[in-house]
């Protein structure tokens, strides 16, 4: 067992130096793995015309900045523009890509951290808690490539629908009914020509439930999010797909469509053809207060108007708000209020009003703001945040994971992709195999060939006369009989004893 060292002073600094030691067998435990798979490695076909260049040792850093180092065999060829290739097997084995220093324990986790904070904030918890060496570069570049492949699923989705027809195999649930929340989020952008752009998000769920006691707070129930600095057919293609994967439409009573009014979410309705539009409270109110902010009284009826759906009282509110302007920039802004409303004056109403179905517990629309924050605005634009568009389209889809609860699950299949599982080595098959290789050898065989040293003159030794003794005296066709087994093994029953 180890010894503790005078350095452990309290129990937190017993448990960090036990795991620190744990750490170090660990490693050395994956160091004798590997090694047993590279001497279990034969050369194939596809290594022909490759040169052997010995054994090289790798290093890979693990948690608490623990080192596993190895050797494996290499090989090269001469490329036709005179540079060498070269090839590892065995790194070909485990996924490893050629310049790699980081376990895939290490990686998962700086992007799971990097999902949440900063790149730099992300590399010091790794270095102070974990004591991995690693640089916020480093944990940049896996997210991005993270980000980069779950985009790539998106977009070979939407080409697998949408160009070559295929029909997507989804889990055919059903809902009264299931509300889309879609809003964007304005980002700065550097070293880019543009200096803001938009970040589009949209939510997908089936209704409320409770997540306080008290009923004071309430969450999504089967929340569903899709995101990303993308085109408007693109970003509708995507919830298109996301509402497939998940909905039998014709299991689904109503598909309610939330949001601020803009342009590029009315154009939802191409792709659901059933949608209910509505304009997203927040954005109304705002919109209300800041037209009519320069009389109280004009502000507190037109939002009493819209909450009783009396859109007349609301009208008559507009014309007196128009009427009264005390300037011309208070009466264009009135002017401008009142045509954004009557673009949006059916998406006034109550959604839960009217015959059609609603979830039980049913609220009413507004998570559009809420959820930006939690899913986007949090991570991506505090503390002066600004980005690259691809960094930001990369980050947007694994924040939805994390919102939707599926990073780490997702992270799993994805460092599987670049880490491909190999087949586990049971080293307590080994003296099993050993056995039966003896089992299938005849021990007394080298009896019954022939010895020189008795055609000698050593044939008169003592060795020789003992040779010549045990020669004469036992046969070696009567030493093992072929129908009988070895001692070590397990004896075959006859079919006589097997019927008895």
């Amino acid at each position: 067992m180890f010894k503790v060292t005078d350095l452990v002073t309290s129990f937190k600094d017993l448990v960090q130096w036990l795991l620190v030691k744990l750490a170090e067998d660990l490693c050395r435990q994956v160091e004798s793995v590997l090694e047993e798979i590279e001497s279990q490695y034969k050369r194939d076909e596809s290594l022909k015309g490759w040169e052997s260049i010995g054994q090289r040792e790798r290093t890979l850093v693990s948690l608490f900045g623990m080192e596993i180092r190895f050797r494996r065999r290499g090989y090269r060829r001469r490329q036709p523009d005179g540079k060498w290739a070269y090839r590892y097997p065995l790194d070909e084995m485990l996924g490893l890509l050629p310049e790699e220093r980081f376990c895939p324990l290490v990686q998962e986790l700086a992007v799971d951290l990097a999902t949440k904070m900063s790149f730099r904030e992300a590399a010091s918890c790794l270095q102070e808690r974990f004591g991995i060496p690693v640089s916020h570069q480093e944990i940049h570049r896996w997210l991005q490539e993270a980000g980069q492949d779950r985009d790539r699923e998106f977009r070979e989705e939407v080409q697998a629908v949408f160009e070559r027809g295929q029909v997507l195999e989804g889990e055919g649930r059903g809902a009264d009914a299931v509300v889309i929340e879609a809003d964007g989020i304005f980002l700065p952008l550097q070293r880019e020509q543009q200096k803001v752009m938009e970040l589009k998000r949209g939510v997908m769920h089936e209704g409320w439930e409770a997540e306080s006691p008290s009923g004071t707070r309430h969450r999504l129930v089967n929340k569903a999010a899709w995101a990303g600095l993308l085109p408007t057919e693109e970003f509708w293609e995507r919830g298109q797909i996301r509402f497939a994967q998940r909905y039998d439409s014709e299991k689904v009573g109503r598909v309610v469509v939330n949001g601020d009014g803009a342009e590029w979410i009315k154009r939802a309705k191409q792709y659901f053809a059933d949608a209910e539009l509505y304009l997203d409270r927040f954005h109304r109110n705002r919109a209300i207060r800041e037209a009519l902010g320069f009389s109280p009284e004009l502000v507190r009826r037109a939002l009493k108007a819209v909450g009783q759906q009396d859109l007349k009282a609301l009208q008559q509110v507009l014309s007196e708000g128009l009427a009264t302007a005390p300037g011309e920039e208070e009466a264009r802004r009135v002017r401008e209020l009142r045509r954004y409303l009557k673009a949006n004056w059916a998406g006034l109403l109550d959604w839960r009003s009217g015959p059609q179905p609603v979830p039980e517990g049913a609220r009413g629309l507004g998570a559009s703001e809420a959820e930006i924050n939690h899913v986007l605005a949090v991570r991506m634009t505090k503390r002066g945040m600004s980005w690259r568009a691809t960094g930001a389209h990369h980050m947007a889809p694994l924040r939805c994971l994390h919102a939707e609860g599926h990073l780490r699950a997702w992270l799993a299949v994805w460092q599987k992709r670049r880490w491909p599982a190999i087949q586990a080595v049971d080293r307590r098959h080994a003296p099993s195999r050993v056995i039966e290789k003896l089992s299938t050898t005849d021990p007394t065989e080298w009896l019954a060939a022939r010895m020189p040293l008795l055609a000698t003159a050593a044939g008169n030794s003592e060795l020789g006369r003992s040779l010549k003794q045990i020669a004469r005296c036992v046969p070696t066709s009567e030493l093992i009989p072929r129908s009988q087994p070895m001692p070590w093994r397990t004896p075959a029953r006859s079919e006589g004893h097997a019927s008895a």
